[in-house]
């Protein structure tokens, strides 16, 4: 946040100074997608798999907390089915009460075209994690699988050529704001 925010005062007292020049960067908070109602919003926070009280991490000890985008299919099963939750053997979304299962929720909301909201309602009051973490490792397998697919199917000439049409469109886009700039402080 530190460096958004000293983005944002830069651009902010420059723009005050010199007239509107520069975009203001939004925080971060707005910039998550929301996903449950006007009453009930939050941020979608994939959590540890064993320890759903911290976000997930890829610098996390255990390589059980965490779902590797290279992750083979058997593994990613054996991390879903083995995430932690807890004893009360009844699905609720509840991150106070239920903080595994509902990360397993959030996982399966982020990875299907399914809403929060659904998947929650057609979870809620089942008593069966077992059947949970089936499916979420399935869906999961299935995500992944097809992102891992498009990942090979990449050829190195084509990530040169998306680089090289990137860094021409970033230099155009900061040659023609540094030029704003300095006529804006009469430099030019």
């Amino acid at each position: 946040f530190q460096h958004i925010e000293l983005t944002r005062n830069i651009a902010e007292r420059f723009n005050h100074k010199y007239g509107e020049i520069f975009t203001i960067p939004e925080n971060t908070e707005n910039q998550v997608k929301f996903m449950y109602g006007d009453t009930q919003s939050f941020a979608l926070r994939i959590r540890d798999l064993m320890n759903p009280e911290k976000k997930m991490s890829k610098s996390a000890d255990s390589d059980n907390s965490k779902i590797m985008l290279a992750d083979l299919p058997e593994r990613i099963r054996k991390k879903i089915m083995s995430a932690t939750t807890d004893s009360l053997a009844d699905i609720n979304f509840d991150f106070k009460t239920q903080p595994g299962i509902s990360n397993l929720l959030q996982i399966l909301a982020a990875i299907t075209d399914t809403s929060l909201r659904d998947l929650i309602t057609s979870w809620e009051h089942r008593s069966q994690y077992g059947e949970l973490k089936k499916f979420v490792a399935e869906r999961l397998v299935e995500h992944i699988s097809n992102f891992q697919t498009k990942v090979q199917n990449i050829t190195d000439e084509e990530i040169y050529q998306l680089l090289e049409e990137g860094e021409k469109y970033a230099n155009q886009v900061a040659n023609q704001k540094l030029l704003e700039a300095q006529k804006a402080v009469g430099l030019r």
